[in-house]
């Protein structure tokens, strides 16, 4: 019997973050993003895939994995993702606790990297390619990869947990080094990083509808002055309050809400808000 999963890939990380913001969190909701490595299969492993008499793709091993964990495993769940070199893989369902570290199963998003990094090279294309998919991560969260916080905030690595001896997600990669590559991959991803105050801000698109706020009991989600994440916070709102929505803009692969306010209006992310 396999786990409940997904077994989505996608190639690119806008086709990856447009995903993600498909996600609605209701009972549960990760606070924090866990990197592991695979350990096996080894990169060479995974490239030996594509080679074989009948090529093993990415979709198909997310279904082999999901057959693994329910009937030899016997868990519930498996890793929430599985990056390659390829692709940025869903495997058990996001809005669900996953199982991949013992400490941190009940408190975030599980992220299988392909390789060994005890024995293999994390080499700097890996290394921005998988930083390219945790910012993704991030940015869905509305969170970023520090200040690091025991299982509370900020980016863990799976030998953060005292429950395990393991090295993963290996000797040879670095957590301030894959810090400074996410937050400079989520600059990217939501244009914060590709101007200055003196260029103009994204155009809005007018709109007329309600909302009501999707952020787990005890969160908030903030309210910043321009459809930026960088942008200065204006205010907080809380679970499950309504807004009027006047309207909608893009910027980079983050799609913001202009909301009313007596100023006239300012921004959220859109993620996290359920357009009534």
């Amino acid at each position: 019997m396999t786990i409940p999963y997904v077994g989505k890939c996608f190639p690119t990380a806008a086709d990856f973050l447009a995903y993600l913001d498909t996600i609605q969190f209701k009972a549960w909701t990760p606070r924090f993003v866990t990197m592991h490595h695979t350990g096996g299969p080894s990169l060479a492993t995974w490239r030996s895939y594509g080679n074989r008499k009948v090529p093993i793709t990415d979709a198909q091993w997310m279904k082999n994995l999901a057959g693994y964990y329910g009937n030899e495993k016997r868990w519930s769940a498996g890793p929430h993702f599985f990056f390659t070199p390829a692709n940025f893989c869903v495997l058990s369902l996001p809005d669900r606790r996953g199982v991949h570290a013992v400490s941190f199963n009940a408190t975030s998003w599980g992220v299988e990297c392909v390789g060994d990094f005890d024995s293999e090279a994390f080499t700097p294309d890996l290394a921005q390619r998988y930083a390219e998919g945790l910012a993704c991560l991030h940015v869905a969260l509305g969170n970023r990869p520090d200040p690091y916080v025991f299982n509370t905030s900020g980016l863990h690595f799976h030998r953060d947990d005292p429950k395990t001896t393991k090295t993963c997600p290996g000797r040879k990669v670095d957590k301030a080094a894959m810090v400074a590559l996410i937050k400079a991959q989520m600059e990217r991803l939501t244009g914060t990083g590709a101007h200055d105050d003196d260029d103009p801000p994204p155009p809005v698109v007018p709109a007329k509808r309600k909302g009501r706020v999707n952020v787990a009991a005890g969160d908030f989600l903030a309210v910043r002055d321009e459809p930026s994440a960088k942008s200065p916070e204006t205010r907080r709102l809380a679970p499950g309050e309504i807004i009027d929505i006047i309207g909608e803009a893009t910027n980079g692969a983050t799609r913001w809400l202009k909301i009313a306010s007596p100023d006239g209006g300012d921004f959220v992310a859109a993620r996290y808000v359920v357009e009534a």
